[in-house]
């Protein structure tokens, strides 16, 4: 059902506008359309009812079809029956005469206590010119909210529609009738008459009567309804034709225009005029017989302009009832015409592909441009299909481009996208479905299309400027539409990226953009991607929509349409290649049909080739890919350079069977015969000259420097069009004219190198400069510079460790920092992302590399690189870019100390080892990082075998979700002769079945590897998955029971049944003498069901019983029997004096406590305990918590001056005692250096953080701020009440004074329950305390990482930093130079 208030406001709307015309000098109406009504009527006296009858049933219908616009509907089918739609929507009106009142024709606007729309609220308001004294009078409005709308909105008219919307946000209540008060207080007594008039005040009276002698039963007898059982009464006129057509929609007996047609013929006196509203609506003449009374007059708004299908099931627009001046329609006629006979798509060269290939085009609505960076991205790295996923596009029709807004009918939208794209065919389509009455949403009266190239227009004045095809008319027409503000008028202005800066500053095409001028009348804008930033920052913006051209499955229909001309088996292709990825197999076909394979071979070479792929989702590009594919026999060429040499020479060899040339004479173009090489060099020329000049379409005078050898056909390069009675040009895709500029200036300029260095930085030469590296190969020594990047600083960027994990971890591993690199949620990641994004790789140098197969500057760009060490952590690689990255590590001749290639696909990893071809063992690397997803046996094999991994150390390798054997793949990285450190994740295989005998003979010779490895020393195996791997766990522990290098084994094992025999556990610490760091994470269920540990010669320093798994029985049994241990870490409860009895030199310990006794044990025994130096316990019930606890932990404090780093976790709700039996401690502590403690929200936190701001001895600081105890019983919402206020107003400023105090802190965390804090709130106050904490960091003379985790972290503090990080940044580098800039981390 339609809003009833909507339909008010738009029946004012339409009355208040459509008054406009016959408006006086004043500005004010000279009549309502009430008083219209009752002029043709005559008085409501009770003796005239019957002569009202018709002009009630008349504005019935009238309205009945006024709705159908509005509700945008296209629902009357060819056989000119009303579809249910129609039904549902006249019961709509029905329903709506009877809801708003007994008189239908007194009451048509909206009533006097609804609430304005926005919209109707800033028309009506169109006639006050000062604004300012009645904004004030408005219920809640202050002049503070005046002079914030007056300086941000640039018209009167958007100040309007902001003052509407900040006046509905202060006064939800506000309605018509404060709005003429309004103006009757600022004495706008006129406007408030005016206004007063279109309103309904319910209280002042109605009358008594219908105003009409019930039409249900005339109306219903015209169409054979039954109606002897409607009331004949006063007041029931509107129930009685309600039922009269419910009864006549549920009959469905001749439900269409005809039927009413018919029955306005059966009661011509009365229904006369009815007839004459249907027949104006269908777009049919008016028999001179027929009553001609004035037709209601249609809706200024959309509701007019909806097409709808008349009884023949044509489209048919419907016009606007208004006159348009004979002048104004003439010339639109002519545009019509114009726009109808251009072509959509003007080219033949290269040959059309596919079918219908606009159709393929896809265009996606931008809701949010702040990740347009992120959508550009994903376009210039060809990953099209990633822009119409992006959350906050959606993808749309043609039709649905100039969809009219809640908010507007004025339209202001901006098409962008990359050049060739499609962008000036989706123009032509528009202007194309205009001149054919074919626009859906609206109906404009002229369409301007302006391409901003033409200076005419870019430096036109006036709207008359605008009008290249001149005619006689043409001041005339602009006048009459300046008049009325540009409504009715549609501006198509093309290439807003052509124009200067200084005209996207100021110009008339600039003011008109932004609702300067011509604020009624609607623009589109179309740009390149790069440049319609400034456009999308604009207030007055309606929609963004970009042209994505071909998706990657389109490309592959194209291919497969255009290369396979019999439809049935290029159909079974298209659905074997949709069905190969749903399955995520690599693409084949079992057909013999040659066409059809090279179909599939081009389609997969394209995948490797992203470079090639990202250009053909321009369908220009992609006929020319195919074309040069086919020449060249099946085969890519190496390089893009390569590829358009290719089809240059193809366009020119098509180009000379004209003449007496054999085209098959032509093998390059480098050996043109001269009377193809000038014009060649012509052609370069003008490519260039106007590149550097952004200009793109040429006129004739333009090109008239050009031979006429040139002039015959442009060696085929270029296309011409009709723009306007002149002819224009341009080449056939802006990549061609960026080739011939590379060529020359590759091959005629004198300082080929200075061109290069001047438009290095310019994105628009970004493509051409590609060319230029791939025709000189880079071989002048200038090129090194840009590749000689001093220290590029291209190394992992971690979270820095507290020192109780360095101090636990250095036990077990000799690089803490890798054993971190393992993430399977980005949440997990321990690297720091780059602010810079992806401008820290640089890409576009690998490309250049690529493109000029310089293998010298390879080694250059190498030997650049900060400590040899490349970090690809979360930086997002196209195929194209692992080519071109494998290319240049591969002729490198470099040894990479570190290679972090972080998560990789199959194809990625498939692309980047087959371009690792050296085998001269120069180029080396030490150590892998990397993440491997769904990868094959076949494909971890081919990047262990490469050269570059011949003598590598340490490898990190995180495998997920692949199709693997463990014990087979293990063997793989064991065979590497060097191998030092091995850390091997392996996260829920698919093992592929094996033979029995087979897999039992691999296991065995995995274990003979590692007993006979010499070189190993480091080995940590975790596996997570259901199936059974025992057979793997227990070869490795026995490989190791009898190795002599190994030193540290970590072996994690999850899910994986069945349970290990019975030996093998003992057998290792019986057997093994070089373990001195052992952790075992084996669930219970993997053990046997004893074990019976007898002799341990293991000498072990360093042990870990369990992590993610209780293992009570490895506890158990294996710790009685191990002595002198350095460092322990339990995850399981165990006595403190056994532990301590044990081991009197333990170190660093890691110890879960269950019971109030168990902590009041071990902390008694620390209280004079002077060896352990690193301490972490986690408390797992709330019964810990007592004041017996609290004062052994206080003692402890106080006593021990030995212990450094103390760590107490928990998950649980802390009581508030605790706090303080903590702060005391500590307040007579001088030994600790880091402190990492979970504690309750309270007023004690103040006296606790001013303790901590006192202790320079701790330079490393993590609080967990968990919720009291005493609200645990308080609901979330309590919670939030409590809790954000006091985190704002209590912990975030104790933190500030303790930053401000504490010189020496290094590391700081801050974490928090998320649910506790309300995201919503940010009063002024908070934002002043979150900005005084930031400034505070970034000037602290010490604290290098601070970290907040809230799970995440409240908007108010991710984007005051955001707001305030330029200046900080500043500051800090002005105040401390020498000093890095400090890290802050939210997550």
């Amino acid at each position: 059902m339609i809003d009833v208030s909507q339909w008010r406001a738009s029946i004012g709307l339409w009355n208040y506008c459509q008054a406009a015309p016959s408006r006086p000098a004043n500005g004010h109406h000279s009549h309502s359309f009430k008083s219209a009504v009752d002029s043709k009527s005559g008085s409501t006296t009770s003796g005239e009812k019957t002569s009202k009858l018709p002009e009630a049933l008349s504005l019935i219908v009238a309205l009945l079809l006024s709705l159908l616009r509005y509700m945008k509907l296209n629902f009357i089918p060819p056989t000119g029956i009303i579809s249910v739609t129609a039904m549902i929507c006249l019961q709509s009106l029905v329903l709506f005469i009877a809801t708003i009142g007994r008189d239908v024709e007194l009451n048509p606007g909206p009533m006097i206590d609804d609430q304005p729309t926005c919209l109707v609220f800033a028309r009506c308001l169109k006639p006050l010119v000062d604004w300012k004294p009645f904004a004030l009078c408005l219920p809640g409005i202050t002049q503070s909210d005046v002079k914030i709308i007056d300086k941000t909105k640039r018209n009167a008219y958007l100040k309007k529609m902001a003052l509407h919307k900040k006046w509905l946000q202060v006064n939800p209540t506000a309605s018509w009738r404060d709005v003429i008060n309004a103006l009757k207080q600022c004495k706008e007594n006129e406007l408030a008459r005016t206004i007063g008039n279109k309103v309904t005040d319910p209280t002042a009276g109605i009358s008594t009567h219908d105003g009409v002698d019930n039409p249900g039963p005339i109306t219903g007898t015209g169409l054979s309804v039954n109606v002897s059982d409607l009331m004949q009464i006063p007041g029931a006129a509107t129930n009685n034709l309600m039922l009269v057509f419910q009864r006549w929609f549920d009959a469905d007996k001749d439900v269409n225009w005809d039927a009413l047609i018919k029955l306005c013929d059966d009661f011509p006196d009365q229904l006369g005029k009815a007839k004459s509203n249907i027949l104006v609506y269908l777009g049919q003449p008016i028999p001179d017989n027929v009553s001609s009374h004035t037709v209601l007059p249609s809706p200024v708004d959309d509701i007019s302009n909806t097409p709808v299908t008349n009884i023949t099931g044509q489209s048919d627009v419907a016009k606007p009832i208004s006159s348009i001046p004979d002048d104004v329609q003439g010339y639109a006629d002519n545009m019509r015409q114009l726009y109808k006979h251009q072509p959509i798509v003007a080219t033949d060269w290269p040959p059309r592909i596919g079918k219908d290939f606009f159709g393929r085009l896809a265009l996606v609505e931008k809701h949010n441009s702040s990740t347009q960076a992120e959508s550009a991205w994903h376009m210039l790295r060809g990953q099209v299909d990633k822009t119409v996923k992006l959350t906050e596009n959606k993808e749309i029709s043609v039709e649905d481009v100039l969809q009219p807004t809640d908010s507007s009918l004025s339209l202001r939208v901006v098409i962008d996208g990359p050049p060739g794209i499609g962008k000036t065919t989706l123009c032509r389509k528009l202007l194309n479905m205009w001149s054919n009455e074919t626009l859906v949403h609206q109906q404009y009266d002229l369409v301007l299309y302006c391409p901003l190239r033409n200076s005419k227009i870019a430096t036109a004045t006036t709207l008359a400027d605008l009008f290249v095809r001149q005619r006689y008319e043409v001041p005339i027409v602009a006048e009459w539409f300046e008049k009325r503000n540009g409504e009715g008028l549609l501006i198509i202005f093309e290439g807003w990226d052509e124009l200067s800066e200084q005209f996207r500053q100021s110009s008339l095409a600039a003011s008109i953009i932004c609702k300067d001028e011509l604020d009624q009348c609607s623009v589109i804008v179309t740009s390149r991607s790069y440049a319609s930033s400034s456009l999308l920052k604009m207030d007055t913006l309606s929609r963004h929509v970009q042209v994505i051209g071909f998706s990657k499955e389109e490309i592959s229909t194209v291919i497969i349409q255009t290369l396979q001309k019999d439809t049935k088996l290029a159909q079974e292709l298209i659905d074997k290649k949709r069905e190969d990825d749903k399955n995520t197999k690599p693409f084949t076909t079992a057909q013999g049909n040659k066409d059809s394979q090279l179909a599939v071979k081009l389609i997969n070479d394209l995948k490797v080739r992203n470079d090639v792929q990202s250009l053909c989702y321009v369908p220009l590009v992609c006929s020319m890919v195919i074309l040069v594919y086919c020449k060249e026999g099946g085969h890519l060429p190496t390089t893009l350079t390569q590829l358009y040499k290719n089809f240059i020479l193809q366009s020119i060899r098509r180009h000379v069977r004209r003449h007496d040339i054999n085209p098959h004479t032509l093998c390059s173009l480098s050996s043109l015969p001269s009377q193809l090489a000038k014009p060649l060099q012509e052609m370069c020329q003008l490519s260039y000259t106007n590149l550097a000049n952004t200009r793109m379409t040429f006129s004739s005078h333009q090109l008239q420097s050009l031979s006429e050898a040139v002039k015959e056909d442009y060696l085929g390069l270029m296309t011409t069009f009709t723009e306007y009675d002149e002819e224009k040009y341009q080449f056939l895709h802006l990549s061609i004219q960026e080739f011939l500029a590379a060529w020359w200036i590759a091959k005629h300029e004198r300082k080929t190198e200075e061109v290069f260095k001047d438009h290095f930085d310019d994105d628009h030469f970004r493509m051409c400069l590609r060319f230029v590296a791939g025709l000189t190969h880079l071989e002048h020594e200038s090129y090194e510079q840009y590749f000689d990047k001093q220290q590029l600083d291209l190394q992992c960027k971690r979270k820095p460790l507290f020192r109780f994990e360095t101090c636990h971890l250095s036990y077990f591993y000799q690089n803490p920092d890798e054993i971190r690199l393992i993430a399977l949620t980005s949440s997990n990641n321990n690297h720091i992302s780059r602010s810079d994004g992806f401008d820290n790789v640089p890409i576009l140098l690998l490309q250049l590399l690529y493109e000029s197969q310089n293998t010298t500057l390879c080694q250059v760009l190498a030997q650049s690189i900060n400590n040899h060490s490349l970090c690809l952590d979360r930086v997002s690689l196209s195929l194209f870019d692992w080519l071109c990255l494998s290319y240049c590590i591969n002729n490198s001749s470099t040894v990479w100390n570190h290679l972090h290639l972080g998560h990789l696909s199959n194809q990625s990893l498939s692309v980047f080892t087959a371009g690792l071809t050296n085998n001269s063992l120069q180029t080396q690397c030490k150590r892998l990082e990397v993440g491997l997803r769904e990868h094959t046996d076949e494909l971890i094999h081919k990047l262990l075998q490469s050269s570059l991994l011949y003598n590598i150390q340490e490898c990190y390798c995180e495998l997920g979700y692949g199709q693997y054997v463990p014990c087979l793949v293990l063997l793989q990285f064991l065979n590497l002769s060097q191998l030092k450190i091995l850390h091997l994740m392996m996260y829920y295989p698919t093992i592929p079945t094996v033979d029995n005998t087979y897999y039992t003979g691999k296991c065995t010779e995995l274990e003979k590897c590692i007993e006979m490895n010499l070189t190993l020393q480091e080995m940590k195996i975790e596996y997570h998955g259901q199936n059974e791997i025992s057979n793997t766990i227990i070869s490795v522990i026995r490989g190791v029971s009898r190795n002599k290098t190994i030193t540290s084994l970590t072996m994690c094992a999850y899910y994986a049944p069945p349970p290990l025999p019975d030996g093998v556990i003992e057998q290792l610490l019986k057997d093994n003498n070089t373990l001195q760091a052992l952790s075992l994470d084996i669930h219970d269920d993997l053990l046997p069901s004893s074990l019976n540990i007898v002799e341990v010669n293991t000498p072990l320093t360093a042990l870990e019983i369990g992590r993610w798994k209780s293992s009570k029985l490895m506890t158990l049994s294996l710790l009685p029997h191990i002595k002198g241990l350095h460092c322990l870490i339990l995850h399981d409860p165990y006595p403190a004096h056994l532990l301590f009895l044990s081991h009197p030199s333990l170190h660093t310990l890691t110890l879960p406590l269950d019971t109030a006794e168990s902590a009041i044990e071990l902390f008694t025994i620390l209280q004079t305990n002077a060896t352990l130096k690193a301490l972490s316990v986690e408390i797992k019930e709330e019964r810990v918590y007592t004041n017996s606890m609290g004062t052994s932990l206080q003692g402890m404090l106080t006593q021990n001056q030995t212990l450094k780093y103390l760590e107490i976790n928990n998950d649980i709700l802390i009581p508030s005692s605790f706090l303080s039996f903590l702060t005391t401690g500590l307040r007579r502590n001088t030994s600790l250096h880091q402190l990492s403690v979970s504690i309750p929200l309270n007023e004690e936190i103040r006296t606790f953080i001013n303790v901590i701001s006192q202790k320079n001895n701790i330079t490393e600081l993590k609080v967990n701020f968990k919720l009291d105890q005493l609200y645990s019983n308080c609901s979330r919402e309590e919670k939030e009440q409590i809790m954000t206020p006091f985190f704002y107003e209590q912990v975030l400023p104790a933190v500030t004074i303790m930053l401000q105090s504490h010189t020496t802190i290094r590391l700081l965390r801050i974490e928090y329950k998320y649910h506790s804090i309300n995201k919503e709130s940010s009063p002024l106050n908070w934002i002043e305390l979150v900005q005084h904490l930031y400034e505070t960091i970034f000037i602290h003379p010490s604290l290098e990482y601070i970290e907040i985790k809230g799970d995440p972290t409240p908007p108010l503090l991710v984007e005051t930093l955001k707001d305030q990080k330029k200046a900080l940044i500043d500051r800090h580098r002005k105040e401390q130079p020498h000093k890095p800039l400090p890290i802050v981390i939210f997550y």
